[in-house]
């Protein structure tokens, strides 16, 4: 996504992103996954609802697929 904005990936902010999501999920008491939100993030796919469920899930949200 961030090529389709003209951002270069290693301009992307990848390691705040993933710091910023492992504190918001322990603080809301649930398990990440570390890699799996990095790959959610700098992943691609047709539709943003896939990504969208696999941050969810990545982030240990119950039920989130």
């Amino acid at each position: 996504m961030a090529t389709s904005y003209e951002i270069p990936l290693e301009q992307f902010p990848i390691e705040p992103a993933v710091a910023g999501a492992l504190a918001w999920a322990a603080t809301s008491g649930l398990t990440p996954d570390e890699e799996a939100i990095r790959q959610t993030l700098t992943g691609s796919a047709l539709f943003a609802e896939e990504l969208s469920s696999a941050l969810l899930a990545a982030l240990g949200l119950p039920g989130a697929t």
